[in-house]
């Protein structure tokens, strides 16, 4: 079953229009989830580590008031129950309390016993803490930062910083800084991704400290949770890995990253579907506008490949038909400007040649009847000239075989002369190979002269180099001589002072006798140091005349390379001269190798043509007696021809009769 050239086109426009949309669509889409998605676990990280690191600052600037009271003996002496100084720190702990309100809850001491002492609410307070962690931990003399409690005094959960009070390295009590959860978990509760995007805070036993939702807090716990996905996030993040990653929560699913601080660890997550929405908003708008361009398009093909080939093919169709019925006037008229014009154009060459044709046809078919009659008469006339032809070929074999002997000895005499002209295009081959070898060896020379001028040259710039290194070698050789006579000079005032020092603690008897030995092995470094330095002189005088010589040499050294640099540049300009008279006498051998190649060509050329000219003189005789013989066939065959000649004419008139039946 035929399908029509219209639903193959328009299958081809959907195919060709329907599948690059749909690949720059899905390109498209999943680009943006791509970038939205980078984008928005980018600025999770980054709100993250911004939360991470306040929380981090606040708690370190704690930690730091708390390092610098542990180390006032005022402190230390409160918690080993001196209480001389105790209205003056009752006053300095209230006073930084005070300043600190929004962040700490208290500043307390404790004896070693962990009851307090003393704090920034209280001066005389009847607390007691021996049964928290941190304070059992700092008077181990360690310091420490609590989990988050719940504070004795407000009830409220707090955190507490707390380090060892010492007095002569001997642990007296604590000093701790009771910081307000609150103010900590206020950063985290100021985080939002979206809508449904927030942070909260963990402890490293996976105990939920901070979370949006209260109910959570201090009551859920990451590890005891039935979602393997967060456990394997939190357990990453304590074993020190970077943990950031997706799991299902609630049915949706969710992005998280882990971030440590201090005791704790800082989790942000954001709604997968909730930041992706965007992305699914494109791809709806992405296939709208698709399918919405796949239609217009091929409405658009639709119309344009009606107008544009579709109709004009079935003009041409039509005018086909009328053709094919042998009626060839019609024209096709064709202005698409395009392949299809042209396909009508080559339509009416196509006729006018069949119309051209059959005119032709026509007038051969009218000549050959003309010219059937002309043959019928002609073949008389033929006969009697073939028995005159006959005739004469006997002549023509008799005189053939005479020429035949004589083209003979001319094929010998040119075969010598050949063998002659290969002989000297031979010797003529080798002076060209050894023209060709010469000339290779004289470039080699040349190669190695102009390496040799580069070596020379290097050493030429190496020694002038060295030369100068030499000169400045000489230069601070000289300096150090004036170094060496400053160190005599100085070893010489060490050694008056070294004396002098002797002298006054031989005067000041006992009490001297120390420094004496002082002094003694001053003027013992002293005179060491004034031999060395003059050994060095010496050697260095020695140093600066060598290099003087050395000096010397190298200009000499450097004059000679000058020379040596200029006598092989001159032989270098020697074998470019042989090398240019080598190159001239290679060029004129080429040419005696060319006209004797010539020669020898032309020779075989000749004797090819000789001895062709002998067979075919052979041939001639042997063709003469046959001709001879076919001479009175060829009178039975134009009888032949005459009857055929009578067909012809019939055959003639018949064709006519077909050609009337087409319209020109």
């Amino acid at each position: 079953m035929r399908t029509s050239l219209k639903n193959k086109l328009g299958l081809m426009f959907f195919v060709f229009i329907a599948i690059p949309l749909v690949v720059l669509g899905s390109f498209s889409y999943f680009r943006t989830s791509s970038l939205m998605q980078n984008t928005v676990e980018q600025q999770l990280e980054e709100t993250t580590n911004q939360t991470a690191k306040l929380i981090n600052e606040n708690i370190n600037s704690v930690n730091n008031y708390v390092q610098m009271l542990s180390l006032d003996g005022r402190l230390s002496s409160i918690a080993s129950g001196d209480e001389k100084s105790s209205a003056d720190v009752f006053n300095y702990l209230a006073q930084l309390q005070k300043q600190n309100s929004n962040q700490l809850e208290d500043v307390f001491i404790t004896n070693a016993s962990g009851k307090e002492v003393i704090s920034s609410e209280d001066e005389k307070p009847n607390v007691d803490l021996s049964d928290r962690d941190y304070v059992q931990n700092a008077l181990k003399g360690n310091k420490n930062i609590s989990q988050v409690i719940t504070s004795k005094t407000t009830g409220k959960p707090v955190i507490v910083i707390a380090a060892p009070l010492k007095l002569n390295d001997k642990v007296t009590g604590i000093v701790g800084a009771t910081i307000k959860f609150e103010y900590i978990s206020k950063y985290a509760s100021q985080v939002k991704i979206g809508n449904d995007g927030y942070s909260y805070i963990v402890d490293k036993n996976g105990l939920i400290d901070y979370h949006p939702t209260s109910e959570k807090v201090l009551k859920e716990n990451i590890l005891n949770d039935n979602n393997d996905q967060l456990k394997t996030l939190f357990n990453k993040a304590k074993s020190g890995q970077a943990a950031e990653g997706y799991y299902t929560y609630g049915g949706a699913r969710k992005f998280v990253k882990f971030v440590p601080v201090s005791n704790w660890f800082i989790a942000v997550t954001a709604d997968y579907k909730e930041y992706m929405s965007p992305a699914a908003t494109i791809r709806k708008f992405t296939i709208l506008i698709a399918v919405l361009s796949v239609i217009i398009a091929l409405f658009l093909a639709y119309k344009l490949t009606v107008r544009n080939i579709i109709n004009p093919i079935k003009y041409l169709e039509g005018l086909m038909t009328k053709a094919g019925d042998g009626d060839l006037t019609v024209r096709a008229e064709i202005n698409t400007k395009d392949e299809i014009q042209t396909l009508g154009e080559y339509f009416n060459k196509m006729i006018d040649h069949q119309d051209n044709t059959i005119h032709h046809i026509r007038e051969a078919s009218e000549s050959l009847t003309a010219s059937s009659e002309e043959l019928a008469a002609s073949n008389e006339e033929i006969s009697s000239t073939t028995e005159q032809i006959a005739n004469t070929i006997e002549q023509v074999a008799q005189n053939s075989q005479a020429q035949s002997d004589s083209v003979v000895e001319v094929s010998e005499v040119l075969v010598q002369l050949s063998s002659l002209v290969q002989i000297s295009q031979s010797r003529a081959v080798t002076a060209k190979k050894n023209s060709e070898h010469t000339m290779d060896s004289a470039e080699q020379g040349r190669n190695k002269i102009e390496e040799t001028v580069s070596a020379i040259e290097n050493i030429s710039e190496a020694s002038a180099e060295t030369e100068n290194t030499l000169k400045v070698l000489q230069e601070l050789s000289k300096k150090v001589s004036g170094i060496i006579s400053t160190i005599n000079n100085i070893s010489s005032q060490t050694n008056l002072l070294a004396l002098n020092a002797a002298i006054e603690a031989a005067r000041a008897g006992e009490h001297g006798k120390g420094f004496t030995v002082v002094a003694e092995e001053v003027r013992k470094l002293s005179e060491e140091t004034n031999v060395g330095a003059n050994e060095v002189s010496s050697l260095i005088g020695e140093m600066v005349a060598k290099i003087g010589k050395a000096v010397d040499s190298m200009s000499l050294s450097k004059n000679a390379v000058e020379n040596g640099v200029n006598i092989v540049k001159d032989t270098d300009k020697s074998f470019v001269s042989i090398i240019d008279a080598v190159k001239q006498i290679s060029k004129d051998i080429e040419q005696i190798v060319d006209v004797t190649k010539d020669e020898v060509a032309t020779s075989d050329k000749i004797i090819n043509l000789i001895n062709t000219v002998a067979t075919a003189t052979e041939n001639n005789a042997a063709n003469s007696e046959e001709v001879a013989a076919s001479a009175e066939e060829q009178n039975s065959a134009i009888e032949n021809v005459a009857a055929s000649a009578q067909e012809s004419s019939a055959l003639a008139i018949s064709l006519n009769n077909l050609v009337e039946k087409f319209i020109v």
